[in-house]
């Protein structure tokens, strides 16, 4: 929890964050609900910062912060009824030793809340099969569908969710429960939520379809590549095919897993893992057959971030069921946590993050183009987001130049003018620094900073020098 607090503290504001931070400060309804950026709850959570004057990035971060205690608070209660210290060992390193996972655990997005909500839901669910407490139920439920909300992804999630609640809740006392008000209450609210998310996606699509693009087309290349790539997290450089294959083994090994847990629940009687594989594999098909009929791409790299602790419960619940020999078993567990742990202390950091790795200068870039006295300049897409969307937009952090985006682009942008590189007198490019459309152009461009973390470059525009 500390090492996720400090990262809030520490890490500059990144790329959606600021993007979230510019709809608060510049609210018009359809630019905010058009976008699947905007993660209520978040939206919500910064929204409330900004009322109070509180606009910087970690200040922002606030609801994050307290969802991912919340989320470890379950984690740690969950760790405590396993049996034995290797277990728990073994089973924190697979849960929280990922790089990755702390990354939006620390950001202002909407996945540490929808985490936290799932897990929630987890634990209520099994607290109700324990003591068959209604209540229990309905809050299960409750989370379940709140986790939808904070974070569209974790609809899969509430939707499995559902398959398995209302049969094992009401299939044994069908008719009688018609006669129940509860019943009736789930219903409506189970209802509202389908209505209440199904309606959003659709709004998005037909808006700006902004999340029709970001997927992928294989199940196992999608999901399972994201899972291997991420928690490698830049680590070890490993080429496509080998990451397929680990990520073709993974699944395979979650498929067996899960079969095993459902088909051999008599043996083990491990109600959380069996659950678990159970709402893992309606997820899969969930996937497979909105990807089949219609035609929505597979989950990738944070949008699979709703499967992380089902995973964890999968795994954890195999390895206990196996009954290996003691020696064995915590042989096992202890080679699994010092792997773990050691390649979690190596990504240990507290300046960048894996998705949004562009903006770790950013506001070093921006505040060094202040000191030497930039007037007009030209910024790559990567740290213009920020510019625009955030640092230009509060009431404490802005900039006296001007700032506008350079095109360097595969694609052309629209109304694009490459005269306008004419009146830049500093460029801000960032690898591989791609100049192409304004070739021909008779500028001298003059090194002046270049930031080695992720290669961004300041170059003076000496404007009619011949290049």
């Amino acid at each position: 929890m500390a090492y996720i607090i400090i990262r809030a503290i520490t890490l500059v504001i990144t790329h959606d964050e600021a993007y979230s931070f510019y709809n608060v400060k510049h609210f018009w309804y359809v630019e905010t609900l058009c976008t699947g950026n905007t993660h209520w709850f978040n939206f919500l959570a910064i929204k409330t910062a900004v009322l109070l004057g509180f606009e910087k990035a970690s200040q922002l971060r606030w609801f994050t912060v307290l969802c991912s205690g919340v989320f470890l608070t379950v984690i740690y209660i969950w760790l405590k009824s396993l049996q034995d210290l290797p277990t728990k060992l073994v089973a924190f390193s697979i849960l929280l030793l990922n790089p990755y996972l702390v990354d939006y655990l620390s950001l202002a997005r909407g996945y540490a809340a929808g985490l936290t909500f799932q897990s929630l839901s987890l634990l209520l669910l099994m607290l109700y099969f324990k003591f068959q407490d209604k209540r229990l139920g309905l809050l299960s439920l409750l989370m379940a569908g709140v986790s939808a909300i904070a974070n569209f992804n974790f609809f899969y999630f509430f939707t499995a969710f559902c398959f398995i609640y209302f049969p094992l809740r009401y299939i044994k006392i069908f008719p009688q429960c018609l006669k129940q008000a509860i019943f009736y209450i789930e219903i409506i609210f189970t209802l509202g939520i389908i209505v209440l998310v199904l309606k959003a996606l659709k709004f998005i699509t037909l808006c700006s379809n902004d999340i029709g693009e970001y997927g992928g087309q294989e199940l196992i290349n999608s999901i399972f590549f994201g899972y291997i790539d991420t928690y490698m997290y830049g680590q070890y450089q490993l080429n496509n095919t080998t990451i397929n294959g680990l990520a073709y083994l993974l699944f395979s090994a979650l498929v067996i897993m899960s079969v095993y847990g459902i088909y051999k629940y008599r043996k083990h009687q491990n109600k959380c893992y069996t659950y678990s594989s159970i709402l893992f594999l309606i997820m899969m098909f969930l996937c497979v057959f909105n990807k089949w009929c219609l035609q929505v791409l597979y989950p990738t790299y944070r949008t699979t971030l709703m499967f992380y602790p089902l995973i964890g419960l999968i795994i954890i619940g195999f390895m206990t069921s196996l009954k290996l020999p003691k020696k064995a078993h915590h042989l096992i567990c202890y080679i699994v946590f010092i792997e773990s742990a050691f390649h979690f202390i190596s990504c240990t950091n507290f300046s960048k993050t894996f998705d949004y790795y562009h903006q770790e200068n950013s506001k070093q870039c921006l505040t060094d183009l202040q000191s030497i006295g930039a007037k007009q300049v030209g910024l790559n897409g990567e740290i213009f987001g920020v510019y625009r969307n955030y640092y230009q937009m509060t009431e404490h952090f802005k900039y006296p130049f001007s700032a506008e985006i350079l095109n360097t682009d595969v694609v052309l942008r629209d109304n694009f003018d490459a005269n306008a590189i004419y009146k830049y007198d500093y460029l801000v490019l960032f690898p591989p620094y791609n100049l192409k459309f304004y070739y021909g152009k008779n500028i001298h461009l003059n090194p002046i900073k270049y930031y080695p973390e992720t290669g961004t470059l300041i170059v003076q525009n000496r404007v009619n020098d011949r290049y």
